[in-house]
């Protein structure tokens, strides 16, 4: 199962910080995507192969927030079965 959460950083080095961390502190495998943003801030993508308790992604510094797919409209879900 992959674990897939993303953060968001005022900086790179503090993004890179963390990304450095995920990979040699815990070990994980898969794939983290680093993103230039607006203003001077960055986004890191991660996709991992190993689990990681909600606490140690609680931890990690940055701003936990969803990604949202570009171009891919999302529709509600009516709760209707068909």
């Amino acid at each position: 199962m992959i674990l897939s959460f993303v953060l968001d950083f005022n900086s790179r080095d503090e993004m890179e910080q963390v990304a450095n961390k995920l990979w040699k502190q815990h070990r994980i495998t898969g794939e983290m995507e680093m993103i230039p943003l607006p203003g001077g801030r960055w986004r890191l993508s991660v996709h991992s192969e190993k689990q990681l308790r909600q606490s140690t992604i609680d931890s990690l510094p940055g701003k936990r927030t969803t990604s949202k797919l570009i171009g891919i409209k999302m529709e509600e879900d009516s709760g209707e079965v068909d």
